[in-house]
């Protein structure tokens, strides 16, 4: 699925007001980083998330690693705070709004 510019600008402003709930640390994109962000997809399908290192291209990296092992869209990056989106098919609650 592609996001319009304009259902990115929604979900970024649907993201304001949540907290990164997902952590990644200096381990990187592990087994366990990928199942929390599964879950936290498939129930809230918006979810803000943390990367703890400190080398901006190294974080790009693992956000874009995260978002391709969660088949999910990464729709924006903020300094070490990332987003992603994707379609749940049991509770489809933002993806309806857009």
């Amino acid at each position: 699925m592609e996001l319009t510019n304009k259902q990115k600008a929604k979900l970024k402003a649907i993201a304001q007001h949540l907290d990164a709930i997902v952590k990644i640390g200096n381990k990187g994109v592990t087994k366990a980083v990928i199942s929390s962000m599964n879950e936290a997809l498939i129930t809230k399908e918006l979810v803000k998330f943390s990367v703890a290192n400190s080398d901006r291209k190294v974080r790009k990296e693992m956000m874009i690693e995260l978002a391709e092992a969660t088949d999910a869209i990464l729709v924006n990056i903020i300094g070490k705070t990332g987003l992603l989106f994707k379609v749940s098919p049991d509770n489809p609650v933002i993806s309806e709004k857009l």
